[in-house]
């Protein structure tokens, strides 16, 4: 049901005023007395004078008449999503491992370390399946009194040891003696001894 205006305007039921001429179609209702208007959707315009919600596009208020061609079309808020956090820093790779090698000190061949975290040191035998990452049979190993599995060195925390493998002639760093089983700490220019083969640690 419409009410419409002396120019032929039709308005909906129970306004006020035309919207589109502003005519004055019943006696305003008390602004005390109005109901709340229906929430409106999408875009609206509201009216300066009154506070009324109107649909964009009308040119008078429908509750007061007020012209609302000045009235500014109320847009839907943007919805914005949060910003995403910044990328959390790569942790910085880890320092690699200090360079080291064994040297045999009667024909200065060297055995490089680096990337092992064990080496052993003994003399190859393939019968039984024993192949050294430092083999000194070339180095008279058998003759020097190597064992098979006479010793092994290991790299742990940053740090090289030796570990006698209960050798029968023993293993010596700086002349000392090491116990059976007992990783030693090495540092650059160790004197180690095998029997009486006698190898040199250095590291870069």
């Amino acid at each position: 049901m419409s009410v419409r205006c002396s120019q032929g305007h039709d308005n909906p039921d129970g306004s006020a005023f035309c919207d589109e001429c502003g005519e004055p179609l019943a006696a305003p209702t008390p602004v005390a007395t109005m109901m709340a208007p229906a929430p409106v959707t999408g875009a609206t315009i509201t009216c300066s004078k009154c506070g009324s919600i109107n649909p964009a596009g009308e040119s008078f208020c429908s509750t007061c008449g007020a012209n609302l061609s000045a009235a500014p079309a109320a847009a839907p808020s943007p919805v914005f999503a949060p910003p995403a956090p910044p990328p959390t820093p790569l942790a910085p790779a880890a320092a690699p491992a200090v360079r080291a090698q064994v040297i045999v000190e009667s024909d200065n061949t060297s055995f490089d370390l680096a990337g092992k975290s064990e080496a052993l040191i003994g003399r190859e035998d393939a019968v039984s399946n024993i192949f050294p990452d430092i083999d000194l049979t070339p180095h008279s190993g058998e003759d020097g009194g190597v064992g098979r599995r006479h010793a092994r060195i290991l790299y742990s925390s940053g740090h090289y040891m030796i570990e006698d493998l209960n050798s029968i002639n023993f293993t010596f760093v700086n002349k000392q003696k090491i116990a059976p089983r007992t990783p030693t700490a090495l540092k650059d220019g160790d004197e180690i001894r095998l029997g009486r083969v006698v190898l040199r640690f250095k590291t870069a």
